[in-house]
């Protein structure tokens, strides 16, 4: 009888995933039964031998036939392979199907839209849970908001009526990302990606709702985070996906506030470094979608497999700064921050943290052991995921604004 896994990791071959196994490696606890997975054998041993040695799964991932069978032996897999529009559907759908709880880096919200209308309910009734998001695009903002919300809950006994999260950071990039932004270059993918509300469950994609959760392009002043706020490259997706947390969790029963609107930015010193960038952020979206554009990304961008440097990665860090507001006016700013690349070492911490809680400690999840779905990281984790973070050397805070 073939060995069954706790956990798999899968796409363990490229950039993200060679860092993420390696992270698996020198965190699982004793007695955790993983083995690393992707496409092509030999370059597996080759991880396998650097991490110290572990078992190896081999499947194509545009294969269902080759997929089904690999998931079929593991409790949790987690898995880097982008771009997910094209390597992560039959991976996905296998997990969704034999009962696998699944965890991933994706941001290409349109392509887990299409995951949420064809496995949540099925998943939500098996009770699995197949969780986007878990890289630096959306933990921060999903946790920090969650943070936020309950903070509001527990010092003011009140519902959060607003939350506005500001970011800044130094990042580098790697080819597998590089390519999963260019495949929401797409014209339907990009009509889709602009939808605010893309990913929220249908009771909570109002009218009134898709008013108020607008994406802001203006760039303004902060008065209490002392700083100039303007245009956030990963704006499209975070926000999608702390409004989708805020659509299910009122579906459990504890919505973040009556008429919640969530807001993100980027952080900027002055107003003309701020406007400056807003122009160079419409420009590059532009040329993005021009075939010249796109060759030239290519041409002069990673290519999959390629990253920063272990010198340049250690040199980045992300902060958020996550202010929110209570029904009665009352601020609270809670900050998450954390050093190393945030594309790709904070990622892979992120993702594998994730995995790890999945694989170690689903019992003391929220909603525990019945939900399930294409949930988010807050409503999959938790703050349990943050305090898995915050052990890992992540700086986390909160205290009221006075």
């Amino acid at each position: 009888m073939a060995e069954c896994y706790d956990l798999v990791l899968y796409g363990a071959t490229g950039f993200t995933g060679q860092q993420a196994a390696r992270y698996l490696a020198t965190h699982a606890p004793a007695g955790l039964r993983f083995a690393v997975a992707g496409r092509r054998r030999a370059a597996l041993e080759r991880v396998a031998a650097e991490i110290g040695g572990a078992d190896i799964l081999c499947a194509d991932a545009s294969d269902a036939a080759a997929v089904g069978p690999m998931v079929a032996r593991t409790r949790v897999l987690a898995t880097t392979a982008g771009p997910f529009s094209r390597y992560g559907t039959h991976v996905f759908g296998a997990c969704a199907a034999q009962g696998a709880d699944y965890v991933d880096i994706t941001g290409e919200t349109p392509w887990i839209r299409q995951m949420i209308d064809r496995w949540h309910e099925p998943a939500a009734r098996a009770g699995t849970r197949l969780v986007t998001c878990c890289g630096v695009d959306s933990v921060p903002a999903d946790l920090g908001a969650l943070l936020v919300i309950s903070e509001i809950r527990r010092r003011f006994g009140q519902p959060t009526r607003r939350v506005s999260a500001s970011f800044v950071m130094r990042s580098g990039l790697n080819g597998g990302t590089l390519e999963s932004a260019l495949s929401l270059q797409d014209p339907a993918a990009l009509a889709a990606a602009e939808d605010v509300l893309l990913l929220n469950p249908p009771d909570h994609a109002t009218a009134a709702e898709r008013v108020r959760s607008a994406d802001s392009r203006s760039v303004r002043w902060d008065a209490v985070r002392r700083v100039w706020l303007g245009p956030y490259a990963m704006a499209a997706i975070d926000t999608r996906v702390v409004r989708r947390s805020n659509g299910l969790m009122a579906e459990y029963g504890t919505p973040y506030g009556a008429d919640f609107t969530y807001e993100e930015a980027a952080e900027y010193d002055n107003r003309v470094v701020a406007q400056a960038s807003a122009l160079g952020m419409r420009a590059a979206e532009v040329l993005l979608g021009t075939r010249a554009g796109m060759w030239l990304a290519r041409r002069l961008g990673p290519k999959p497999g390629e990253g920063p440097s272990a010198e340049v990665m250690a040199r980045g860090f992300l902060r958020a700064r996550i202010l929110g507001e209570a029904e009665d006016g009352q601020q609270l700013l809670a900050t998450v921050a954390a050093d190393g690349d945030p594309a790709n070492r904070l990622t892979v911490t992120a993702l594998v943290e994730a995995a790890l809680a999945l694989a170690t400690a689903r019992a003391s999840l929220p909603g525990a052991p019945g939900r399930g779905g294409v949930l988010t990281p807050a409503t999959a984790f938790g703050l349990e995921l943050l305090k898995r973070l915050k052990a890992a050397g992540w700086r986390v805070s909160a205290e009221p604004v006075s």
